[in-house]
Parts: C-alpha cells; structure tokens; sequence
C-alpha cells in the first residue's frame, strides 16, 4: 500500500461514462415526466434489461455482471443524477440478492435478468412493520422480504398503479401478512445465513441510494449554477450575488463530501475495518441530509419559476426530497451511526463489495513514519511541556523545536538539498495527525514552513544559504506578515511601503494578526512598491530578518489563549538579497504562498479530539434519573452527527492532498476542505458546548475543559487562512462554474 488511491480505474470511467451517455438518451426529462404518476417507464426499463444494469451485482457464474458495489454506486449515482424512471437500485439489490440465495431464488434471478420480472424489497422487518411502503412495489411481480430467519418471496401480479406520492415513484403499500392478497408466498432461504444475507442486502440498498442521492443533487446544483450564470436581477447576473452563490457551494462541498463517504464506506466494508458498518449508516445519513438541502437551495434559484411543472428542477426537489425516506426518518441512521461507533452494535452484516482498487489509507510508509513520531512525543514530551504548548505560542519551546529538527520530524518534506527528507505528502498528513494527538501546536511550524518554501522558489542564494539551514535545524523560524488593519483579507490593498534606496528597500508600515512574530527570527512580508498602478500590479514580497533596526512587535492575545502580534516598520533598512521574485511581483510569490494555505492538509485535524472528548464525557455524565448521558438517542445522534461531520472533514483534506501529489487539477478542493472543516468545527463545538452545559462552561483539562476549549478556538479557524466567506466564493467559482462574485 503505496499511498491514497481515489481516482477510478479505465473500466469504471467507461462503465460511467457509457451508463451516462446511455441515460442522456433513455432518461430525458420528457420521458421521466411521461412516466409520472406511475414513474416508471416499460420501454425505458426494456433498455436498462438491454443494457445488463439489473444483474450488474450476481456472480458471473450464473449470469451476472460480477461487478463491484464500487461499480454498482457509479451506476447508482447516474440514475440518480438523470432521474432513472424505474426501481433501478431496489432491483439490483434484489437480484444479487436471488442469485445468492440459489434454487428458486436463482429461477427468480434469471426472470429479473431477462426483463421478464422486476423484483424489489421490503426494507423493514415483517414482524417489526407487517404493513409497509415499499419502493419499486407498484412495479414489481415478487417482493422481497425478512421475517425472522427466512427470505420470503411475495410473488404475484403487480399493483400497476402507486398512490399519489412526493417523489411520483413506483412505491406501493403491501401488507406482508395478509393471506387474502391473492399473492403466493414462498421461502427461499432460511436460518441465521438467510438473514444475515437479507440484512447485508439492505445496507448495500442504503449505500446505492445515497450514491443516487449524490448524484440527483449534484445535478440539481449544476442546473442551478446554469440559470444563476444566465439570469439577471438589477442589472446583475445573480450568480454574483453571494447570497445565491455561497449556499450552493456549501451544497456542492457537502455533496462531495457524500461521494467520498459512500466511496469511503465501500473500501471500509472491503478493508474488513471495524467502522465499516458505522460508515455505510454515516454515507446514507450524510447523504439524505446534503440532498435535501441541496435540492431546496437550488430550487430557490429559480425563484417562482423553480415552483412551475415546466421547470425540471422541481422533478429534483421532489425526489430529492422523497429517495430516502421509504426507510424512514433518516434521523434513526444518525443515532445507529452513534449505536455503531460506541455501543453494543458495532458490528453488522455487510455486502460483499468484490474487488475494490480505491484506496483512502495514507500507505503503509505514512503508517511506520507515524510510529516513530509516536515514540519520538513519548520519549521527549514532558507534562509541562504539555501544559506549556497550551499556552500556544506563549509556550514556545525553541529546545523541542532543535529536538524535533534533529530527529527529523520539524520539516521532513522539504527536498534533501535544503535539510529535508523528502518525505511524501501522505507522511506529512500522517505527523499532523501525531501532532494533533498529543496536542503540540504547529503554528510556528507551518508559517515558518511557508516562508522557507516561498525561499526555496523565489529567494536569492545569498538569502537561501543564510535562512534555509537555520530554519531545517529549528534554530530559527518565520511569521507572516501579511494582513493589514485596514485591509483584512484584502491583501492585495496592502499599504505597507517599501522604496529603493541604492542596493537596499526602506520599508515603512504596520501588519497585524503576525502570529509567532516575538519568536520569529524572519517575517514574510507583502509590501507596496508601486502606488501607482493596479493595487495587485505594485506588490512586492521580501522575507525580512526581525532583528533589523526599526521593528517593533506588540503583544495581541486572543480569546483561544494564543499570542498573535501586531507588527511595525519604521525606516526599516531591507537588503536587496531578501527579496523574493521579482519587483511588482508579488502576486505570483502569493499565488504560490495560498496554495499552500489551502492544500487542505491538517485543518480537520483538530475534529476528532472534540468528539472524543464528548463520547467521554458522556459515558460519565448522569441525567435527572441516574442514567449515563450516553444512553440517550439524542445525545447520541448530536454526537454522531458530530462524528459524521469530522470523517466528511478528513476524507476532503485526504482528497485535497491526494490531487496535489497526483496533479489533479481543481482549484476547488483546498478551499473545500477549508471551508467545511472550519464551519461544522464551529458549528458542532457550540452544539456540544450546550449538549453538556452547565458543566462545559468551566475551564479544564477533562473532557468537559476540552470542549469548552475547542469552542473557543472553532472560532478563529473560520477566520485565520481566508475567511469562510472567500472560500466559498472561490468553490462557488471553481466547482460549479458560477460568475465572479468578490466584486
């Protein structure tokens, strides 16, 4: 295991793109509204028989596809995307399901497969909900379901109509144990494997409909960023109104995040991993919710046009709306998410997911690398060293820094010729990971790394061999100068001046929020050269050393416990060797700078500590009547829902690193996982804050201490490396094409 794998391989991009060219014919807009009431189409179902979709799952040794669920999910996605007017999902479940079961089961299998019966499932329990609404049961000769330890199979003539519903799908009400029906039951399997295979088959359903689900709302903000492009309110496109734009790049960040749980969830089931189960209820939950805000979002685009028939984006709102809920509340899977993470119900029976090539493990070099940071913290890493970080920057331990450069563990991706070791991407994302466990900050760490990087591309040899080494031996470090109090994340309206005098720059000005500026030997600064010209054209970029007469630094504590800086520059004498690039050529320097900003790499790394610290505190907190907190379903879904969030977070911060190290080109994926993983950070720490109040108010160093901390500094990650705002103008420009919208 060599490193993160997310791309698909030659036959699924095919597989996907021939099922889709396949749709854009057969499931048009105008053949899924002919399909209404009903929803769905018998001449369109004859194509999708055709085209093998039905046996896509079975073994090939009896005539299947012998395709993965990784497969299965990329057809599910389409059918979702392109409104599928056919029980598509409910029938490939089923039909996997027969040819598993063999005997009769296999002879139903074979009528699925040639088109000449269409079978679905029942995804209750007989006992539990003897009457029930089924998907795909309008449609459907035999239907599918558990009672106890047998598969039964309810076959008979279909209903051929389906009561008016919100999403015009093929569901029926069928009452499981009536005798008087005039259906014929038979038992096809029975025993503990015989229910184990049913259960299994419902959560491969739950993983096919969140797939469809992504797909159906991701479409739906594709439409919506389509009109916002062409429409015009007062004299504007709307799609420059951030009040259209932001909420749709919130939507498109969540609908992604859904795509890479579901993918997420079908490599945990194939890794044999003891969160597989949690992942698959995670992938439906995460899902159902991001698509159905989705879809209300995008709706609202239109305006009163997005209400009217004639409009297809209200084909998505509806199925949007109504895909998951034949399942029910989609609130119960959050709180199986928690009953499968903490409780007694971790395990569960899963699909097989056949051959699964994706792969979202750092690789196995990441895993020793992290090993032997572990044992480098507990070897060096006091109690007051511990409690002296928390202190932030305050804390600075510049011996732990000299300590960490000689074991190698400060800046091990830098290339060998400046001090590095060259390590990959993924071991980096691997030390944060450390790092955040054992609550070292890598504030110093990370400024200091993007001025020696911006060094490393732009400086001068003279500036190169005089900072780069002191900064790989951790005997010196840098800040950021950048921000300005006037301009805030306008950088580019930077008023600091920086004239030529002779072979030197005066540079006179102030910066503030430059943080590790009392313990930096260096700070990068964005300077104006050039007043004169386009406020972005006139920029210069220097890495000036902080010892130079005329630098001030004044001491700006936080609320989060950390010491920022406000800096200043008066007369201040700059050799020419500490410029980088070129003169008014700052832009690029900045350019290169916020790539690194936003590669995504470590900003969930702080989620996981606030949801630990909650499960802890509520395996010891008591309510009113002595029960632990933790046994409450609220409590847990509040949680879970937490939970969920931070696997969402990570997996966009694995996608980010993983298209830096590929090339995979998207401007939008560092400024997604940015944008995520600092909202829901805040969002979940007030919930948890009040989840365990009044206790969470006090400071400490317990769980409830932890929580109330982390709220504190939630707030400053919406803030610090762009504000939530930038970012999601910049996904709302990059991922869903929509106009300029910073004006």
């Amino acid at each position: 295991m060599s490193g993160m794998k997310l791309g698909l391989n030659e036959e699924q991009e095919l597989l996907r793109d021939s099922f889709s060219k396949f749709l854009r014919t057969e499931s048009t807009p105008a053949r899924v509204r002919a399909a209404e009431p009903m929803g769905h189409h018998p001449a369109f179902w004859a194509e999708l028989v055709g085209f093998g979709i039905p046996a896509m799952r079975a073994a090939e040794a009896v005539g299947g596809g012998g395709m993965s669920l990784l497969d299965a999910a990329l057809i599910a996605e389409e059918a979702g995307r392109h409104l599928a007017p056919g029980p598509v999902i409910e029938t490939i479940v089923a039909a996997r399901l027969l040819a598993e079961l063999g005997g009769e089961g296999l002879h139903w299998f074979e009528r699925v497969q040639s088109g000449d019966a269409i079978v679905t499932l029942a995804l209750h329990e007989a006992g539990l909900r003897p009457r029930q609404i089924v998907p795909g049961a309008a449609v459907a000769d035999a239907v599918l379901y558990l009672d106890e330890d047998e598969i039964v199979l309810l076959a008979g003539s279909p209903p051929g109509k389906a009561p008016a519903n919100l999403g015009k799908a093929p569901l029926a009400a069928i009452d499981l144990e009536d005798e008087a029906d005039g259906r014929t039951r038979l038992i096809l399997a029975h025993g503990p494997d015989a229910r184990y295979a049913y259960l299994a088959a419902i959560e491969e359903w739950k993983i096919l409909t969140a797939a469809a689900l992504a797909g159906l709302g991701r479409r739906a903000l594709e439409m919506a960023a389509e009109y916002a492009s062409e429409r015009e309110a007062f004299g504007r496109l709307i799609g420059t109104y951030q009040g259209i734009s932001h909420p749709l790049a919130e939507s498109i960040t969540d609908i992604d995040g859904a795509q890479l749980l579901i993918w997420r969830a079908i490599w945990a089931i194939a890794r044999g991993r003891d969160d597989a189960a949690a992942s698959v209820s995670m992938a439906f939950w995460w899902a159902a919710k991001s698509t159905a805000t989705a879809v209300v979002r995008s709706l609202r685009t239109f305006g009163g046009y997005g209400l009217s028939v004639e409009y297809d984006i209200q084909l998505y709102f509806r199925r949007g709306r109504a895909m998951a809920l034949p399942l029910g509340d989609p609130l119960a899977e959050l709180v199986r998410v928690a009953d499968r993470l903490w409780g007694d119900t971790r395990w569960s029976p899963l699909p097989d997911p056949g051959p699964i090539e994706i792969e979202f493990g750092y690789g196995e070099a990441a895993e020793r690398f992290a090993v032997e940071i572990q044992a480098f913290f507990d070897e060096n890493l006091t109690p007051e060293r511990r409690t002296a970080m928390r202190r932030s920057l305050d804390g600075y331990d510049p011996e732990m820094q000299r300590k960490l450069a000689e074991a190698g563990f400060l800046y091990p991706d830098w290339p060998d010729e400046f001090g590095g070791q060259g390590r990959s991407a993924y071991e980096l994302s691997a030390l944060g990971v450390v790092y955040e466990a054992n609550d070292w900050s890598r504030v110093a760490i990370g400024t200091t790394n993007m001025g020696a990087r911006m060094a490393m591309a732009f400086g001068s040899d003279a500036l190169k061999a005089e900072a780069l080494p002191r900064f790989a031996a951790g005997t010196a470090s840098s800040c950021l100068g950048f921000t300005e109090p006037g301009c805030g994340s306008d950088v580019f309206a930077s008023k600091t001046r920086a004239v030529k005098d002779g072979d030197d720059w005066i540079i006179n000005g102030q910066k503030v929020f430059t943080t590790a500026a009392h313990v930096s030997d260096y700070v990068l600064l964005l300077t104006r050269t050039d007043p004169d010209v386009p406020k972005h054209k006139g920029l210069t970029m220097f890495l000036v050393p902080m010892n130079l007469s005329g630098i001030a630094v004044d001491a700006l504590h936080t609320m989060q416990e950390e010491r920022t800086n406000i800096t200043y520059y008066a007369d201040v004498r700059v050799p020419d060797m500490y410029r980088l690039g070129p003169v008014n050529g700052a832009v690029g320097v900045m350019a290169s700078a916020m790539k690194l900003e936003h590669s995504g790499e470590g900003y969930h790394v702080s989620q996981p500590a606030l949801v630990d610290a909650a499960v802890a505190w509520a395996r010891e907190a008591v309510d009113d009547s002595g029960c632990k907190r933790i046994e409450d379903p609220d409590v847990r879904a509040r949680i879970a829902r937490a939970a969920v969030h931070n696997e969402v977070a990570d997996l966009l911060c694995r996608r980010a690193v993983w298209a830096g190290v590929e090339g995979v080109p998207s401007r939008a994926f560092g400024p997604m996982s940015k944008l995520f993983t600092s909202e829901t950070y805040l969002k979940d720490s007030a919930d948890l804050l009040e989840l365990a109040a009044p206790d969470s108010l006090l400071e400490g160093h317990d769980a409830l201490g932890v929580l109330e901390f982390k709220h504190r500094h939630s707030v400053g990650q919406t803030i610090y490396g762009g504000t939530s705002e930038v970012h999601r103008s910049v996904v709302a420009e990059q991922a869903l094409g929509l106009p300029r919208t910073r004006l």
